[in-house]
């Protein structure tokens, strides 16, 4: 199984995506039909879509803390899960591609809170 369906996995399981056409739109930045042709090409993620991907996690854990302020525990098992995903994203960065560390801008975060 490749990291990308890995992601998917963790992330459907427990209700954080959807579809696969959400995951590939809102949190790869990419078409609808990405994740599809890259299972179906037994393909995985590109360092571009990693990073994408990982940015999109550290704002949704950002935004979770923000929930949390208001919910209290309920978000506690989405921030676990989404820091599950971001370990397995910057693991798979620095193993595969040696790539230590992504640093944020504020036109990722503008873009993933849809101020763009």
């Amino acid at each position: 199984m490749t990291l990308m369906e890995k992601v998917y996995d963790q992330l459907h399981e427990h209700s954080l995506v959807e579809t696969a056409e959400e995951f590939s739109r809102d949190w790869c930045w990419r078409s609808k039909s990405w994740f599809a042709v890259q299972k179906n090409k037994k393909g995985d993620f590109s360092i571009p879509v990693a990073i994408n991907c990982l940015n999109a996690v550290k704002v949704k854990i950002a935004m979770a803390h923000l929930k949390r302020k208001k919910l209290g525990n309920l978000v506690d098992s989405d921030i676990r899960i989404l820091s599950e995903v971001r370990s397995m994203l910057e693991e798979h960065l620095l193993e595969q591609h040696r790539i230590a560390a992504v640093a944020e801008t504020e036109t990722v975060v503008a873009k993933m809170l849809g101020n763009q």
